[in-house]
């Protein structure tokens, strides 16, 4: 009872037509019909009925057809493990990481880590950082890096913090010749871009209702698309200096002091549930990644 059985049998228990099998595997009817017999004579009972035309699934074929699937998704299982070991990967660390970080830190860990660990394979989920706690808590993930401090039940540890800046599209002019921005007017005068980030926008929009004589919000709540639409040069907003660092160092964005509110942080944590070997070395790496 082989695995391409296993799979011609469950495509004819959801097509309940053979001639739509061997169109869906390229090859002949009768080679369907072969495979068929041959598993009914090695369960000891018939699979299908004839209905007309078509076919229908015996009550052993409906109990079968479970037991197939489960066969056939722990075989492609075990056969993707000793592929990954024949890859050089002995172990795997599952991570759901924010968009804001996987556009910013991922790289830079990710080929830090697999060139320390090339025998740990790495599989990355993109979530929002309030869906992160979620999936660690019903075991989905191993890690979690989050914008967001995890829940109660999870372990949490501060591995980063960096200040915000305002931002805008470059001028055009050196920093010598240019003319100096005023903050207040350019936040009056153009779109802010808010919500990019899930801790401090609240508390940066009330700051900004109280000082500014007027403004206009958007809302975005994806950093990456805040600063397309900055580059751009439709509005401006506040994002952490490590998604804005590259386009400042190129000269395409302008960072923008501002002395009358109380420059927030964004702060980046990471999350697990236990404290195994794997998850606790990856910990340790991210930590002294970011502060050996």
């Amino acid at each position: 009872m082989d695995s391409r059985t296993l799979q011609t049998f469950i495509l004819a228990a959801e097509y309940e037509n053979f001639r739509m099998v061997a169109e869906k595997l390229y090859i002949t009817q009768p080679a369907v019909t072969f495979q068929i017999r041959q598993l009914e004579k090695d369960l000891g009972g018939k699979l299908f009925a004839k209905n007309g035309r078509n076919i229908a699934l015996t009550e052993l074929g409906r109990l079968f057809y479970m037991e197939a699937k489960e066969m056939v998704s722990h075989y492609e299982k075990s056969m993707d493990k000793v592929n990954r070991f024949q890859q050089g990967y002995h172990e795997t660390i599952r991570v759901a990481i924010a968009p804001l970080l996987a556009d910013t830190i991922l790289p830079s860990i990710f080929r830090a880590y697999t060139k320390d660990f090339p025998h740990v394979e790495m599989s990355i989920q993109v979530l929002e950082s309030n869906q992160i706690s979620t999936v660690i808590e019903n075991g989905q993930v191993d890690i979690g890096l989050s914008c967001l401090p995890g829940s109660s039940i999870i372990k949490t540890a501060k591995f980063h913090e960096e200040p915000v800046s305002l931002v805008c599209n470059h001028d055009g002019y050196d920093a010598e010749s240019g003319p100096i921005i005023d903050a207040q007017q350019l936040l009056e005068n153009s779109i802010i871009f808010t919500d990019n980030h899930p801790v401090y926008w609240d508390g940066l929009k009330e700051q900004l209702k109280a000082r500014l004589d007027s403004y206009k919000f958007m809302k975005v709540n994806q950093s990456h698309i805040t600063k397309r639409f900055i580059l751009e040069g439709i509005g401006v907003s506040f994002l952490p200096k490590s998604i804005i660092n590259r386009e400042i160092i190129e000269g395409r964005l302008l960072e923008v002091p501002v002395h009358f509110i109380d420059p927030p942080v964004a702060s980046m944590y990471i999350l697990h549930k236990y404290e195994h070997q794997l998850e606790s070395g990856f910990v340790s790496f991210i930590s002294t990644y970011y502060y050996g």
